[in-house]
């Protein structure tokens, strides 16, 4: 099996959906969305279901607040950085405690990471990772390429054609960017997670080719000497730093501070992947 590594640098970029029907697709949103969502879930959150504009979200919480109780679920998420009015959460991962969201579902809506999310849905897998949950969500993919090529070699008839299996072909780093904009850390992130899965496959004796974009951002990252003080010094860093969130930068720039693998469901909502042998 030969896998091809892509990057998508924003969802804006991607022409057609049909680009992501065989692959794995990573939803990266450093500042702060993919980041949010691992510490969410690693605190406790029974699902994260993210949703596109501020009145989605509201009318979402309020359907499944009447399903399921007032308390049991959180309106989360932010425009321009900013928690808006009558939302329970902004997107600040530090405000993500287990004493706030343990056991709730939360509603997110943000500028960019939320639409990202919805505009990888043609993906068969789709994740979302950060520098706060790369290497988890990296040995998963690895777990999961094995038993998927065993269950399609059990599926494969005489004539080599699988039956009622979607082959994975590829793994795609889907960067949310910035408001339809190139995003530096995202692609910076998107480029570590592409690099650490090229180690993978050779390690593990997968032959794989990398798209133009995958190489690009995987060269970024390996040349990047001093990954804290770029990622400090991104344009949206800065600005978060500007409304008082440069903590949120110096913890979302941080490796292995999540162990989560945030998957998609069929029906849009985020949980933790439990049972990773369970595919």
């Amino acid at each position: 099996m030969t896998l091809h590594l892509n990057a998508i640098l924003s969802p804006q970029l991607l022409r057609d959906s049909a680009l992501l029907r065989n692959s794995i697709t990573v939803v990266i949103d450093v500042f702060r969305a993919t980041t949010t969502i691992a510490v969410a879930l690693e605190n406790g959150a029974l699902e994260i279901v993210p949703v596109g504009t501020i009145k989605d979200a509201e009318a979402k919480a309020k359907e499944l607040r009447g399903r399921l109780g007032e308390k049991s679920v959180l309106l989360c998420g932010e425009r321009g950085g900013i928690k808006p009015d009558g939302f329970d959460l902004g997107n600040s991962p530090l405000e993500y405690t287990r004493e706030v969201i343990q056991d709730k579902i939360l509603v997110l809506t943000t500028t960019n990471g939320t639409q990202a999310l919805q505009a990888a849905s043609a993906a068969p897998l789709v994740l979302a990772a950060s520098f706060a949950n790369m290497q988890a969500v990296v040995m998963f993919i690895m777990r999961y390429l094995v038993l998927h090529e065993a269950r399609a070699m059990q599926l494969t008839d005489a004539n080599n054609n699988t039956k009622d299996e979607q082959r994975i072909e590829s793994i795609c780093a889907f960067c949310a960017g910035s408001e339809g904009d190139f995003s530096y850390e995202d692609t910076l992130c998107a480029g570590a997670l592409l690099e650490a899965l090229a180690t993978e496959f050779a390690d593990g004796g997968y032959a794989y080719t990398t798209s133009d974009t995958a190489h690009a951002a995987r060269n970024l990252y390996r040349n990047e000497a001093q990954l804290a003080q770029t990622l400090a010094s991104t344009r949206h860093a800065e600005y978060l730093a500007s409304l008082g969130f440069g903590r949120d930068v110096e913890f979302a720039s941080t490796f292995g501070t999540s162990r989560m693998i945030p998957l998609r469901r069929t029906d849009g909502s985020l949980i933790h992947w439990h049972n990773p042998l369970n595919l």
